[in-house]
């Protein structure tokens, strides 16, 4: 490739993507090479969350398991009432139910949201495992829990969660709640038009699942395969600024 040299990480793109405008079309053309190289990154990411959830399928087949129930995880606990309209610019960290089908993955690390309100809300402990517990998509998509690694952010909405004991990683049920055990608890969800999954209808739902150490080794494997696909994200979204920069110069 001539021109600018293939970036290699987001540390190769300069802090701020609109940097001086280019005074002539040669100078953009010389950019384009960044452009190309930016097409490979959709699919690369994509590989890497289909590899992340063929390594989790590989490692469950092959571990050895123990039988639990979801009541065994942990304690449940209920969440304030908490919409859209409580959240402001400014205040108290907070996550709200819809959020985590939008926003958050399997971890929640870093806190989007915030609220001013206090009253009769709950705060998060660290390793806490949190449940949507109604859409309007289907029963598969409503199984989509999210581990919090923060301590004290407030969760509001439409939502339950578990306190899981030492006995079970959290972040390991994560994955296995969204990639192994997805259509088993998905049989648990009622309705309709609304589809609901409360606590109480799948706390005997039997697990299968590997002893803690397996549970601890593969969590930490699959964090750190999560950390990669965030800084190639993180790539691709500043490749994208650039070539809407750079477009613009086009047709000035």
């Amino acid at each position: 490739m001539k021109g600018l040299p293939e970036p290699k990480s987001c540390a190769d793109l300069p802090d701020n993507p609109e940097y001086e405008v280019p005074r002539f079309v040669k100078e953009v053309l010389t950019s384009l090479p960044y452009l190309t190289y930016k097409e490979s990154f959709s699919p690369l990411i994509k590989d890497f969350e289909v590899c992340r959830s063929a390594i989790i399928e590989k490692h469950y087949g092959q571990a050895e398991k123990l039988i639990a129930y979801v009541a065994d995880l942990g304690e449940s606990f209920s969440v304030g009432n908490l919409a859209k309209e409580d959240l402001t610019e400014t205040g108290i960290p907070c996550v709200i139910y819809g959020e985590l089908f939008t926003t958050y993955g399997e971890t929640i690390l870093q806190i989007e949201s915030h609220t001013n309100k206090t009253e009769s809300m709950v705060l998060s402990k660290k390793g806490d495992l949190l449940f949507p517990s109604s859409t309007t998509v289907d029963a598969m998509s409503l199984i989509a829990p999210s581990v919090i690694n923060v301590d004290g952010v407030i969760l509001g909405g439409d939502m339950f969660g578990i306190h899981i004991n030492h006995n079970y990683n959290a972040q390991y049920l994560s994955y296995y709640f969204n990639h192994i055990a997805k259509r088993q608890l998905a049989k648990y969800a009622k309705g309709s038009t609304i589809i609901h999954l409360h606590y109480t209808d799948i706390k005997k739902a039997k697990l299968s699942l590997p002893y803690l150490e397996e549970q601890n080794r593969m969590a930490k494997c699959l964090v750190i395969l999560d950390d990669k696909i965030k800084v190639e994200n993180s790539l691709l979204n500043l490749l994208n600024s650039q070539k809407a920069y750079l477009l613009c110069q086009m047709f000035i």
